[in-house]
């Protein structure tokens, strides 16, 4: 899953390149999602996007070892 070492360097290096590639992060400003405080959108559309791949959900991510790394709401 996403440590919380570097954000930017958290995805495994195939998703890592189709970010890139199709510009992913640059679509989420263009659509206009922004943060108002807390974690980056893109920090959050990464997790979630890794989540989906790793068959998990947020709620068993929340009861994890893990919950101190990730966003509660």
């Amino acid at each position: 899953m996403i440590a919380k070492n570097s954000l930017n360097n958290q995805l495994p290096n195939e998703i890592k390149s189709t970010f890139k590639e199709l510009n992913m992060l640059k679509h989420l400003r263009i659509a206009g999602i922004t943060k108002s405080f807390g974690f980056s959108c893109a920090y959050i559309f990464q997790l979630i996007f890794c989540m989906i791949f790793e068959n998990k959900n947020w709620f068993r991510m929340l009861e994890s070892k893990k919950a101190t790394d990730i966003p509660a709401k």
